[in-house]
């Protein structure tokens, strides 16, 4: 089957013109050309048509190469340009092969001319397909870069302050943007919400259902002050926008910072630890029903009344830390994460959180991030 080429010849003589169209499609291309033989010809053929090559005699009584060259070069079209002459000193071809054009030959042996346009015309359709390429990548790019600046501004820009208790949360993504999710939301009783939400898989889709969780908890609190009923809603209206490959795994804490007491309900969350004083594990946050999306008619209770004693701390967490691998394929793990919460119990929430994560990253040895890595530190001050 031939193949298609638009060529734009340079060339005063029909002749000459017709002799290369001739070879070309005994070559078996199906060719269509168009001759100029003027500047005013050549600007006006690169500004209202297309092509694959350019075939161009060196000399003509009002125009030459070197000049057609130039206003290829102007015009921002990427094409081949080869120069046909019945004869020019070898030193002339040089300088315009350096000027930027592809190929040099003779009219005289014209052998050579098939397949100097095919291997011509092929690589300018490689460095096409190739700056496509990396268009395409610099678009996503930015489009990921507009995405994660969309989702850091979702996230708290600072930690409420309590009195009586440091609270501290942050989230590191694996890629520009991740589905893991972290909340403070006062509630129309008082008392305050601490949020940790682990939507499944990373990148664009998970973060857009991040956001969706986020804005319907909002606003169900703007209403209700039973967490257990905020999830149950929540899960209503998620369960009809998920596709069954996803889920939301999520644990919502109610603390009331005026006496301590606190509630949570969890939608398939990995175990939270509340640690005492003493560095003891007091109690884990266990998931008190399934997560998010998977059923509309789930239905979702706040546990019993709590007490947070001085001393005590909670960590709120997704499980990208605990998950994470060394090179050796060795687990963070859970009594890893317990230790690290022991031995820095006395330091700063904000600390805590940071280092916590900072040692996640020392775990996987340089490695990419394998998950989104997001905790939230309560801590309730000893009383002096």
């Amino acid at each position: 089957m031939s193949s298609q080429l638009n060529v734009l010849i340079v060339e005063d003589s029909k002749l000459d013109a017709k002799v290369l169209e001739g070879l070309l499609k005994s070559g078996g291309y199906e060719v269509a050309a168009r001759r100029v033989e003027t500047a005013a010809e050549m600007n006006d053929a690169l500004e209202t048509g297309q092509f694959d090559v350019v075939l161009a005699d060196y000399n003509l009584p009002d125009f030459d190469a070197p000049e057609a060259l130039r206003l290829l070069k102007e015009s921002g079209r990427d094409l081949p340009f080869i120069v046909i002459s019945g004869g020019i000193g070898e030193e002339t071809a040089v300088r315009i092969m350096k000027d930027g054009a592809h190929d040099y030959l003779m009219k005289g042996n014209l052998a050579r001319l098939v397949p100097a346009v095919e291997r011509e015309v092929r690589e300018a359709r490689d460095r096409a397909a190739h700056r496509d390429a990396e268009a395409s990548l610099r678009a996503a790019a930015e489009q990921m870069r507009i995405a994660h600046d969309i989702q850091h501004r979702l996230f708290p820009a600072e930690s409420p302050h309590l009195p009586g208790y440091e609270l501290a949360g942050v989230s590191h993504p694996a890629e520009e943007t991740g589905g893991d999710y972290f909340d403070y939301i006062r509630m129309q009783d008082g008392s305050l919400a601490l949020v940790v939400g682990d939507v499944t898989g990373h990148g664009i889709g998970p973060a857009l259902l991040m956001a969706e969780t986020r804005a319907y908890l909002r606003i169900l609190a703007l209403h209700l002050e039973d967490i257990g009923d905020i999830l149950t809603r929540a899960n209503r209206v998620l369960a009809g926008d998920i596709d069954e490959e996803r889920y939301v795994t999520l644990i919502m804490v109610q603390l009331r910072p005026d006496t301590g007491e606190l509630r949570y309900a969890s939608a398939g969350h990995a175990a939270c630890p509340w640690l005492d004083a003493r560095g003891e594990v007091k109690r884990e946050l266990r998931r008190t029903g399934i997560p998010l999306g998977m059923r509309p008619d789930a239905h979702y209770e706040a546990s019993e009344p709590m007490q947070l004693e001085p001393g005590d701390l909670l960590a709120l967490m997704t499980d990208g830390v605990e998950e994470s691998l060394s090179p050796d394929q060795e687990l963070f793990g859970g009594e890893r994460v317990l230790d690290l919460l022991r031995d820095n119990q006395g330091r700063p929430a904000k600390e805590l959180v940071d280092e916590l994560h900072r040692a996640a990253r020392v775990h996987i040895a340089g490695h990419d991030q394998p998950d989104d890595y997001t905790t939230i530190i309560l801590k309730a001050l000893e009383k002096d």
